[in-house]
């Protein structure tokens, strides 16, 4: 059985997994605000996750947490390209 890697990049925490096709799954708990904020900071990453693991054919599973609220696309981004980084073929 494969075990998942752990990762904290900046202000999420991240789990992985080589797999056999690309996963993305999302845990935002309403800490993290209200509906709004929530479903915003979903759509990001869903659309970094897109560009940076999908568009460039790695097949990883990952699960994406929040650290803090209120998380910038920036940081998104430089949080998804770390992890890209991390990925070794």
């Amino acid at each position: 059985m494969k075990t998942s890697k752990s990762l904290k990049i900046r202000d999420l925490s991240f789990k992985y997994i080589s797999n056999s096709r690309p996963g993305l799954g999302l845990i935002v708990s309403k800490k993290y605000g209200d509906s709004v904020q929530r479903n915003l900071f979903k759509r990001r990453c869903r659309s970094v996750f897109k560009t940076t693991i999908i568009d460039n054919k790695k097949l990883y599973s990952v699960v994406v947490r929040p650290n803090k609220q209120n998380v910038s696309h920036k940081s998104i981004n430089e949080s998804f390209a770390r992890l890209y980084d991390q990925f070794i073929d």
